[in-house]
């Protein structure tokens, strides 16, 4: 039953380290040398020691194997899960393809790189008056965001400046590019930029 364990323990965490991208060499190595050494242990556990009783260090150092794997292995999955699961701020990585000011009917490329890929974007821009001296005219522009590309193309989201829009991006994407239409009234000047964007599951 112990070298079952073991068995079940080696191999089950060696399977996840498989599935996170753990190096197949090492992970055998390291998984042949400890079910080795565990089976050299079973002869050991029926052999009467000097006084005509089993030893009891050979049950107990495969009792240790597990306890060891589980010891190491849990809190190293409990940090690469809180790791992977926490948001990434990619704000300052968003770059705008255009010059402003902007005016009704522009569209702005908004393109970002990232090397820990998420399942999900949230980002949110803002619209500026390019002449602070000019008639405000903010408060009826609204934004025409677009993601096409990946699993989840076609997504177009509207909304006024300021408004969360979210896109599901599929797995490993390291390259996001949307497409952001302006709608303003007539003489508006305009400038775009990004108030927050980030990276979650």
């Amino acid at each position: 039953m112990l070298l079952l364990t073991d068995l079940v323990t080696v191999l089950g965490a060696s399977a996840i380290w498989l599935a996170l991208g753990g190096e197949p060499a090492v992970v055998g190595v390291a998984a042949g040398a400890l079910l080795a050494f565990a089976a050299a242990m079973l002869p050991l556990i029926g052999r009467p020691g000097p006084d005509g009783t089993p030893p009891l260090w050979p049950p107990f150092v495969l009792a240790v194997i597990p306890l060891a794997v589980l010891a190491v292995g849990l809190p190293a999955w409990g940090t690469w899960a809180l790791l992977e699961n926490r948001p990434v701020d990619v704000t300052h990585r968003v770059r705008l393809d255009s010059a402003p000011p902007l005016v009704h009917g522009d569209t702005v490329i908004a393109s970002v790189h990232t090397d820990a890929p998420k399942p999900r974007l949230t980002i949110t821009f803002d619209v500026t008056a390019h002449d602070p001296a000019a008639p405000v005219c903010t408060p009826g522009s609204e934004l025409t965001v677009a993601f096409t590309a990946g699993t989840g193309k076609d997504q177009v989201r509207t909304g006024a400046p300021g408004t969360q829009f979210t896109f599901a991006l599929g797995r490993g994407m390291t390259d996001i590019k949307l497409s952001v239409l302006l709608h303003a009234e007539q003489g508006c000047r305009l400038d775009l930029s990004v108030t927050s964007a980030q990276l979650d599951v």
